[in-house]
C-alpha cells in the first residue's frame, strides 16, 4: 500500500516536460531579452526628483549614477528584437502546450490550449519582471544577473505552468513556492542598505517601461 502511494501519477512524465519546457524557454528567450535592455543601460547625469532625493542611485557593480531606459527607449531595432523575442516565446509555449497536453487541466482542446499559453506567458512575465526589480533594486552586478536571467529566468513561467497541472497537489505547491519567493524579493530589497518598497518600486517601473516619454525610472 506505501508503495502503491508512493508510485508517480500516470501523467508524471508529461508534467515533467511541460514544467522543464517552460523553464527553458524563459530562460533561453528572456534571458536574451534581459541581455538587451543590460546592453542599453545608460549613465545618467544628476536629475533632482521630487521627493526622491537629487542623484539617483550608482549602477549595479559601479560607483556612477545610472538609469534603466524603457521599452520606447530602445533603438527601433532593439524594440523590434524584444517583441519578436516575446513572440517567439509564446509561440514556443504554445508548441509546448500541444506537446504535452494531457499535464494540464487546461489543454485539453484548442481553445483551453490557448487560454494556457496566454495565462503562462502573461503570469510568467509578471513573475519574470517582479525578479528583475529585485536584482535592479538589491544591485545586483549585470554579470549577476544575466546568469540568473539564463539560468533561472524560466522559473516564473515554470511556476505559472504549475499552478496549472492536473494535480491539484502540484497547485498549491506551486501556488506556495510563489508567494515565497515573492516575499523572499520583498525581504531582500526592504532589508537592503537603502530600504524599498519592491511594490512600489514595480508599480513605477511598469509605468515607466511602458511610458513614451523621455524620463526613465531610476533606483534609489
Amino acid at each position: 500500500m506505501i508503495a502503491r502511494r508512493l508510485r508517480w501519477p500516470p501523467d508524471a512524465g508529461l508534467m515533467v516536460r511541460q514544467l522543464t519546457g517552460a523553464w527553458v524557454c524563459g530562460s533561453v528567450l528572456m534571458g536574451t531579452v534581459a541581455w538587451g535592455f543590460l546592453s542599453s543601460e545608460a549613465t545618467a547625469v544628476p536629475v533632482p526628483v521630487a521627493g526622491r532625493g537629487p542623484l539617483p542611485a550608482p549602477c549595479p557593480g559601479s560607483g556612477t549614477p545610472c538609469l534603466y531606459p524603457s521599452f520606447f527607449q530602445l533603438t527601433p531595432l532593439g524594440r523590434l528584437a524584444v517583441l519578436a523575442l516575446v513572440a517567439l516565446l509564446f509561440v514556443a509555449l504554445a508548441v509546448l502546450g500541444w506537446w504535452t497536453a494531457g499535464a494540464s487541466w487546461l489543454t485539453g482542446d484548442p481553445r483551453a490550449r490557448l487560454l494556457w499559453v496566454l495565462l503562462v506567458g502573461a503570469g510568467g512575465l509578471v513573475g519574470w519582471s517582479y525578479a528583475a526589480v529585485v536584482t535592479f533594486a538589491a544591485g545586483f552586478g549585470a554579470t549577476a544577473q544575466l546568469i540568473l536571467a539564463y539560468t533561472g529566468g524560466g522559473l516564473p513561467f515554470a511556476l505559472a505552468a504549475g499552478l496549472l497541472l492536473r494535480p491539484w497537489r502540484a497547485n498549491v505547491l506551486a501556488g506556495a513556492m510563489c508567494a515565497g519567493l515573492v516575499a523572499a524579493g520583498f525581504l531582500m530589497v526592504a532589508g537592503g542598505p537603502a530600504p524599498q518598497n519592491v511594490f512600489a518600486l514595480y508599480a513605477e517601473y511598469a509605468r515607466s517601461f511602458l511610458s513614451g516619454g523621455s524620463q526613465p525610472f531610476l533606483f534609489y
